[in-house]
């Protein structure tokens, strides 16, 4: 018989003629495994005894073991789940949206276009220090300098639907970086020859411009693709057919994909009508010759009478002292929170424009008034703020940077605007928009012609030397990486791969209700085959089962003065096992019951 058991508080020595009161901390429970509970099928492997002299409280306690128990009675089965799906997440590193080699020297930039011999071998570098300084190349071919180099440096790229014209985002920004420079992290080892191996790049007001194109083209891009394909043991030829997508795009983009343009989806923007710059929205008064008059677009708000409300993203608080519904008016007042700058009482009248101040600051317009559901007057007005006439070289700021704007006019619509940077942009990686980077990095390989068996530098010798290949790049990349996620069912592919859902799959939980009574009376068990586990709620005194296994010397622990005691008893009757919860006052015994059944909860 194998006995595990928590010992009573025991009074040494040095503690006789002490005053020694029960501690009120909860008792320790034993680890007691699960199956001592519950049948691997679900079912119950325990019965809970209660004495025929249990005070009501030790009842209760026992119908609280019965109820923690019932969480333990289930099992699980894995089943298809009908028409349900399953969420895959990929996450993707920052993409490059474009890359420049600016310095590139190997066999094919040193023999093809270089051909540079010495004494009819090439002219190999075998370390860092003895790289050539004219291998700088863009638009210079392969044998610029770095001066060359920044004089001749122009890439263009284009990232896609960055601005909207009302509330379409078509909008490209083409960019274009010139004449950027290099700026060395270490100037003592770089004499502006070879590429530096760190550095900051520096893009010096005037050489990146952002072309914003307003004018959008519906046009086709047609292309021969295969239909059918060719079955030559039977003679069949491959058949081919003419395809044609059709696009919406700027002048450039259709350039690009050589499109044929088949009609204008929009001639620009005119008076009236809304467009971003950089993010910001403009309201658009009037367009004239290479100019247009414009507000900062703040869009609608709902404003109820009597309570001052904000102009997004302003300083300015409209107030709506009263509402006409029948007359369609209402009348406000405007105020600037931080100057204090405040209008006389004004009138606006359905879908009329009112410049506040007559300054453009503010001009509102009224487009609704109704009762709101809980009766009270509301008005819908719309809201331009910053309103101005804007022509070329009027600037504007962009996540800190100042912006010169060259704009295009056909005298009815803007058809597009130029922005120029007026800061210096500097440093490895150079903020771009807030959004992308433009980074430098530089690469140095070597090979040893030993250890190839190959004569690199043509001198008609395998030397035991390395010979070394360079390159640096600028790159444009974002910022952050992507997250994307997919919804599937099944059958769907799993992204572009052969995989497919062929199921969903999901663990099923079987409640598996008791049939019979789990709690006896202990006048009820059988002392030699109880015919399960059993848990005794109940010292000796309430509990006749208990007070056997404690006259046998089975239980070991000392009931008439336990504080509240759990005892796992092992191979106790009949071959199977006991837990006694108990104490020496029923207040102690429902302590312990409540600590088995927290201990019940957590398996």
């Amino acid at each position: 018989m194998k006995v595990k058991k928590i010992a009573a508080l025991a009074i040494g020595a040095a503690m006789v003629g002490a005053t020694v009161g029960f501690a009120s901390a909860q008792p320790t429970v034993p680890e007691i495994p699960k199956d001592f509970f519950v049948n691997a099928d679900g079912t119950p492997n325990v019965k809970i005894v209660v004495g025929s002299n249990a005070a009501a409280m030790d009842v209760a306690s026992a119908a609280d073991i019965a109820v923690a128990l019932g969480s333990l009675l289930y099992t699980t089965e894995q089943v298809e789940a009908q028409n349900a799906y399953v969420k895959i997440k990929a996450e993707y590193p920052p993409a490059t949206l474009d890359e420049w080699t600016i310095y590139a020297y190997n066999f094919d930039t040193m023999t093809v276009d270089h051909n540079l011999t010495i004494n009819g071998s090439e002219n190999w570098a075998t370390k860092y220090e003895e790289l050539p300084g004219d291998y700088w190349y863009n638009g210079v071919g392969y044998n610029g300098t770095y001066t060359d180099w920044v004089g001749n440096f122009m890439v263009t790229t284009t990232i896609a639907d960055k601005d909207k014209t009302g509330d379409e985002q078509l909008i490209d920004w083409h960019i274009t970086l010139k004449n950027v420079q290099l700026s060395s992290k270490d100037p003592s080892t770089w004499d502006q020859s070879r590429p530096p191996k760190d550095a900051d790049l520096i893009v010096t007001p005037g050489n990146v411009t952002v072309f914003v194109d307003y004018v959008l083209y519906n046009y086709t891009v047609s292309y021969t693709t295969e239909v059918r394909p060719a079955y030559p043991e039977w003679g069949v030829p491959a058949e081919t057919a003419t395809v044609t997508d059709w696009y919406i795009g700027d002048a450039e983009n259709m350039a690009a994909d050589g499109g044929t343009q088949v009609g204008v989806y929009s001639p620009g923007v005119a008076a009236g009508g809304t467009f971003t710059v950089f993010g910001e929205t403009y309201y658009v008064l009037s367009v004239g010759n290479d100019t247009f008059t414009a507000g900062l677009d703040k869009g609608q708000a709902w404003y109820q009478v009597g309570q001052p409300q904000a102009i997004e993203g302003t300083d300015w608080i409209v107030t709506v002292l009263d509402i006409s519904i029948i007359d369609q008016r209402a009348l406000v007042v405007v105020k600037n929170a931080v100057t204090g700058q405040e209008s006389d009482q004004m009138i606006l009248e359905k879908d009329t424009p009112v410049d506040v101040f007559g300054d453009g600051a503010v001009i509102l317009t009224l487009r609704d008034t109704f009762v709101g559901i809980d009766g009270h007057l509301i008005a819908s007005i719309e809201a331009q703020v910053d309103v101005d006439t804007y022509t070329s070289g009027r600037t504007i700021t962009y996540d800190g940077k100042t912006w010169e704007m060259t704009i295009k006019t056909d005298g009815t619509y803007i058809t597009n605007i130029t922005l120029t940077n007026l800061d210096t942009l500097e440093g490895n990686p150079v903020d771009i928009f807030g959004t992308y980077d433009l980074k430098y990095w530089f690469e140095l390989k070597t090979l040893n012609e030993a250890a190839v068996g190959y004569d690199i530098d043509g001198n008609g010798t395998i030397d035991d030397v390395d010979r070394v290949v360079a390159y640096a790049y600028i790159a444009l990349t974002e910022k952050e990486g992507t997250v994307s996620e997919v919804e599937l069912s099944v059958g769907d592919n799993v992204l572009d791969t052969d995989y497919y859902v062929a199921g969903i799959y999901a663990d099923q939980v079987m409640v598996k209700p008791v049939t019979s009574p789990i709690t006896v009376m202990d006048y009820e068990v059988n002392l030699d085959d109880p015919g399960s586990n059993l848990i005794l709620v109940g010292g000796p005194v309430a509990n006749s089962v208990t007070q056997y296994l404690v006259d046998q010397g089975i239980s070991q622990v000392d009931w008439y003065n336990s504080p509240g005691d759990i005892e796992y008893i092992q191979d106790a009757l009949g071959g199977y096992d006991v837990v006694i919860v108990a104490g020496a006052t029923r207040d102690e015994t429902k302590a312990a019951a409540e600590a088995l059944m927290e201990y019940l909860a957590g398996l």
